[in-house]
């Protein structure tokens, strides 16, 4: 939301029927041969539609679209997708305004900062709601200042005062941003903390290890590995803010006017989500064993922890109250840099392209 495979791009086409010929009794033996010859050779069906999806990551945060991928869902919908991985927001959206690429997936946040930019994007269904990201501290800071996992933000948050926190490209970035407005939310300065900038999420937990850092703030599965390996101790997770819990957060978009004028691929796409989102939910060890292959450098326990850490939506769903209520979150905890109005709200979704609720 706010890095790279490419997705081996594969094309089917299903073998049809035709009618048989019809012929005289004394010739229908020769007619049912010749008949089931020229069915199994003179017509197919129509070839699957291609289009392209881009990620801004290949991480365990997009298994439905991975895992929609690998179970045969987007084929099922006549669709053959190629799957990308482009990164920053800005190269996304030039792609997706010039039908370089026809849908991504991103967060509410990068949705709405674009859509009251003046750039035409929609969303189409979610995959998942509320921001992931957890916070791991050293195993010393967890001892003194008797922080563990039923700890509160706050609790955690005051007790950094002083220490250097470790993300992902800094404050301008993503968990940066998420950082620093949940200390403006809880009332805590900024400069209780340091935000200090790494390259990579490997680097985090290095940065741990070394304790040349106090804390590291990244998506699952960074923070648990840290703690599997013995690093520090998960302490707090952001899904476990109730309010920012029910923000539709990460969905499949793309341009408005692709989307209008292909109703029929767009809720071909959030089927195949839907079902994925489904399979996530209630069933994560097969949905862990699907993916393993996909994110093989991730120990199956690694995994599973990330696939279980995050709310997928239900049957790819979204509600126009959820978004209101959403955007009400996203001010309250300081992460749009400015006001977004009703009319940026409202045409930042659709909610025509949704899959029926299961």
């Amino acid at each position: 939301m706010f890095s790279s495979k490419k997705a081996v791009l594969a094309t089917l086409l299903v073998a049809g029927t035709v009618l048989s010929a019809c012929g005289s009794s004394s010739n229908a033996s020769s007619s049912a041969t010749t008949a089931a010859s020229k069915a199994s050779t003179t017509t197919t069906a129509a070839p699957l539609t291609n289009i392209t999806i881009a990620l801004p990551v290949a991480e365990p945060v997009q298994s439905p679209v991975y895992l929609a991928q690998q179970e045969g869902y987007f084929k099922k919908q006549g669709l053959n997708v190629k799957i990308v991985v482009l990164a920053g927001d800005v190269i996304v959206n030039s792609a997706l305004v010039s039908n370089s690429v026809q849908f991504t997936s991103v967060n509410a946040v990068s949705l709405l900062t674009a859509v009251s930019k003046g750039i035409p994007l929609q969303m189409a269904c979610m995959e998942y709601n509320g921001p992931e990201w957890a916070m791991a501290v050293t195993n010393q800071l967890a001892t003194s200042a008797h922080l563990s996992s039923s700890s509160t933000p706050q609790q955690v948050l005051s007790a950094l005062k002083g220490d250097k926190v470790a993300v992902v490209g800094g404050a301008a970035a993503a968990p940066g941003i998420m950082l620093n407005g949940l200390l403006q939310h809880y009332g805590i300065p900024k400069s209780a903390l340091t935000i200090f900038a790494v390259n990579s999420s490997a680097a985090l937990v290095t940065a741990l290890q070394h304790n040349e850092v106090q804390a590291i703030f990244d998506t699952q599965p960074i923070p648990a590995s840290a703690q599997q390996d013995g690093a520090g101790k998960v302490v707090f997770d952001t899904t476990e803010i109730s309010s920012l819990a029910a923000v539709p957060w990460e969905g499949i978009l793309g341009a408005k006017s692709y989307l209008s004028a292909n109703p029929t691929i767009v809720k071909g796409v959030c089927k195949a989500i839907a079902q994925a989102d489904n399979y996530l939910i209630s069933n994560p060890s097969g949905a862990t064993s699907a993916l393993q292959s996909t994110f093989s450098k991730l120990s199956p326990s690694l995994l599973k922890s990330a696939i279980t850490s995050y709310k997928w939506a239900s049957s790819a769903q979204m509600t126009s109250s959820q978004w209101t209520n959403g955007l009400a979150a996203l001010e309250s905890f300081h992460l749009l840099s400015k006001p977004v109005s009703s009319s940026v709200l409202s045409s930042s979704y659709t909610l025509s392209d949704l899959p029926p609720a299961s």
